[in-house]
């Protein structure tokens, strides 16, 4: 079989068991197993054990279970209601009023978290109802959520991050570092589509009379979470820790808050321990579900030919980059997040590489890829966790929410192709291991 004909074989069988509803790890282990024994037989499954095992026995990835302990104590601790209440008081005199602290609560709470449902779920419950309640337009709320929920995965630390550095041997220290930046300006452009959008159209956003002000008692009730994410990312960046020590360091703060807040009970416990097995399993089965993907592909040099047939095209790395962009944003409609990278990146690691694109920009760039798939229907997670949510609002009024985010995250793409270093300028100048 010709390497064309085995990669639409690969398509077509992939594709197949999706549409049929199999999870994506057996559609990919399916895929690839059935290509390996076309390919060689049985005797090419004797390589099975040791790709598993080396697939999940990476340092890289001990992290992942740490960061999710840490988000799930700080979801039960009581943290989030306190920490927007107090925020609201300082952001409600911007353009836009409380839509400005739904961005702003949404980056700080994601870099605590590290998960953008997560994220987008607990500061959609703070306020929704809340908003609904002041008059706030609908479309604006929830797609102010959906939006900063997604920075969930850019501002570090960030389990996407973790597991695109496993797959292409970068540092994560790096990649967290090099996520900063881009994650910051990014809510920043958010904020000010809300102000240059409520400017305009006021009753988007009442002006609301109130006589309560900015005091010590609600920078008290910010400061915690502040804490949590200077422990940890200050300990990376700095050079201190790795980012496993670094997720050991933001377990025990998280520990400290909770205890704090009147949270840290055995039963909260028990399910941010449940939720960081669950999780780590399913992240696990797919990073070997997709190695397996990857070692058929290369076995039956697919990888070895597309790449050079891409690189024989010679095509300008502006178009390259536009088609992987367009790869991305169709898949991103279909699938989620994670498994998109993991099924993508085995056929276009070795093109990346070839074009000659810094791995640790691309991953920044594939997360907000990963960030624009998560908010556009029809399976956005962030938008189906919303509108659960919602109340009644229709799906379409939410979906139709965050379209203009869709559209600011696709120039901010455009931003970091004409100036790379907004993601490279902090990984060269700052320490970390």
């Amino acid at each position: 079989m010709t390497w064309v004909g085995f990669s639409v074989f690969a398509i077509v069988t992939l594709f197949a068991l999706l549409a049929s509803g199999v999870w994506i790890a057996i559609a990919l282990m399916t895929t690839g197993m059935t290509g390996l024994y076309l390919e060689g037989g049985t005797r090419t499954f004797l390589a099975l054990g040791s790709i598993s095992w080396n697939s999940i026995n990476s340092f890289t990835l001990s992290p992942v279970p740490m960061f999710i302990v840490m988000g799930a104590v700080i979801l039960r601790c009581g943290v989030a209601e306190r920490f927007y209440a107090a925020l609201a008081t300082w952001m409600r005199v911007l353009p836009g009023g409380l839509l400005q602290s739904n961005i702003v609560a949404c980056s700080v709470f994601a870099a605590a978290s590290g998960s953008s449902v997560a994220t987008a779920g607990t500061i959609g419950t703070v306020t929704i109802p809340e908003l609904k309640r002041r008059g706030y337009d609908p479309g604006m709320i929830f797609g102010s959520l959906a939006a900063g929920g997604t920075l969930g995965i850019l501002i570090p630390p960030s389990i996407v991050m973790i597991i695109y550095a496993s797959l292409v041997d970068v540092s994560v220290a790096k990649l967290f570092m090099a996520g900063v930046v881009p994650g910051i300006l990014l809510a920043l452009v958010f904020m000010g589509y809300i102000a240059v959008r409520c400017t305009a159209r006021r009753e988007l956003a009442p002006v609301e009379e109130t006589t309560e002000r900015p005091s010590l008692r609600s920078l008290l009730d910010v400061l915690p979470l502040v804490s949590l994410i200077l422990a940890v990312m200050g300990s990376i960046y700095l050079g201190w820790a790795t980012a496993t020590e670094a997720a050991a360091i933001g377990v025990l703060a998280s520990l400290v808050i909770a205890a704090l807040y009147g949270g840290l009970s055995w039963a909260n416990l028990k399910q941010a321990h449940m939720e960081a097995v669950r999780t780590t399993c399913m992240v696990l089965v797919i990073v070997v579900a997709a190695q397996i993907f990857s070692h058929c592909l290369v076995y039956s040099g697919v990888s070895r030919s597309l790449t050079e047939y891409v690189i024989s095209l010679q095509l300008p790395t502006f178009v390259l980059f536009l088609a992987i962009v367009a790869l991305y944003i169709l898949l991103g409609c279909l699938i989620d997040g994670a498994s998109m990278m993991l099924l993508t990146l085995p056929v276009l690691f070795p093109i990346v590489v070839g074009a000659g694109f810094d791995l640790v920009w691309f991953g920044v760039v594939v997360v907000i890829l990963i960030e624009i798939g998560m908010i556009t229907p029809p399976i956005g997670l962030n938008l189906f966790v919303l509108h659960g949510m919602s109340g009644g609002t229709p799906y379409a009024a939410v979906a139709r929410g965050a379209l203009p985010y869709v559209v600011l995250m696709f120039a901010f793409l455009m931003l970091l192709w004409l100036v790379p270093d907004l993601a490279l300028w902090l990984p060269a100048h700052v320490g970390g291991r």
